[in-house]
C-alpha cells in the first residue's frame, strides 16, 4: 500500500511539470540569453531538432530556434504570426517597440538593411529582407536582425521599389550581385520604402550574420 501511494504521488507530480508548459513569453526573453543549455531546456523542453549548435523548440505553437556557444545560450530566434508575438523589450528595454506594437522592419532605429536577393532569385528558396540593429552598451551590445520573407504583397511591392531605385543608379548587375549588401549608400532608401513592411521572424544575440555580396 505505500509503495502504490509513492507511485500513484510521483504520478501526480509527473503530469503536473508536463502540465506546466512554458510560454513564449517565458522561452522568448532577454533573461534566457547566456544562460546554461541545460537550465533553458528546463524550461523550454526538449528540443524537436538539432542542426549543429542550432536547436529547434515548440512553444505553445510557436517556432523557436535557439543557438548553442560553450554551452550556454547565444541567440534566440522567433517565427513571427498572427498569435506568435515578440516583446522585444525583455531583451533591448526602451529600445525596443512597446509590446502590443506590430513588428515592422522599421521599428527600430538606425538600422542597416540586407536581402538575400533583389531579382532573379530562382526557385530554390523564398528570400527574405533584413533589418540589422545593433544595440548601445546600455544593452549590452546586444544585436537585432529582424527578418521579413518577400512573399507578402507589401514586402513583394517595397522590395520593387527598393530594387528599382538602386537599378536605375546602378544597373542591374549591381542588384545581381547584391552590391547593395557591402555598399550602404541606398540605406535611407531601404529605411523609407522597408518602414510599414512586418516581420516573420526576429533573431536576437550578438554578432549575428547577415547576407553578403
Amino acid at each position: 500500500m505505500f509503495i502504490r501511494t509513492l507511485l500513484t504521488t510521483a504520478g501526480f507530480l509527473c503530469m503536473a511539470s508536463f502540465s506546466q508548459a512554458a510560454t513564449v513569453a517565458e522561452v522568448f526573453n532577454g533573461d534566457m540569453l547566456d544562460t546554461n543549455q541545460r537550465y533553458f531546456e528546463s524550461v523550454a523542453g526538449i528540443p524537436r531538432k538539432s542542426f549543429d549548435d542550432v536547436h529547434e523548440f515548440r512553444v505553445q505553437g510557436c517556432e523557436i530556434k535557439a543557438t548553442v556557444s560553450d554551452g550556454r545560450i547565444a541567440k534566440l530566434r522567433l517565427e513571427i504570426t498572427p498569435t506568435c508575438t515578440a516583446d522585444l523589450t525583455t531583451f533591448i528595454g526602451g529600445y525596443a517597440p512597446t509590446p502590443d506594437q506590430p513588428l515592422t522592419l522599421g521599428v527600430l532605429d538606425p538600422a542597416t538593411y540586407y536581402a538575400d536577393c533583389l531579382t532573379m532569385c530562382g526557385n530554390a528558396y523564398e528570400p527574405s529582407m533584413y533589418a540589422h540593429w545593433h544595440g548601445p552598451r546600455a544593452v549590452d551590445h546586444l544585436e537585432v536582425l529582424l527578418e521579413t520573407r518577400i512573399s507578402s504583397d507589401k514586402a513583394i511591392d517595397a522590395s520593387f521599389i527598393w530594387q528599382k531605385h538602386m537599378e536605375k543608379a546602378m544597373g542591374e548587375d549591381w542588384i545581381l550581385e547584391t552590391r547593395f549588401n557591402c555598399d550602404k549608400r541606398f540605406n535611407d532608401v531601404a529605411e523609407k520604402v522597408l518602414r510599414d513592411v512586418p516581420v516573420t521572424a526576429v533573431k536576437i544575440g550578438r554578432d549575428l550574420s547577415t547576407p553578403g555580396c
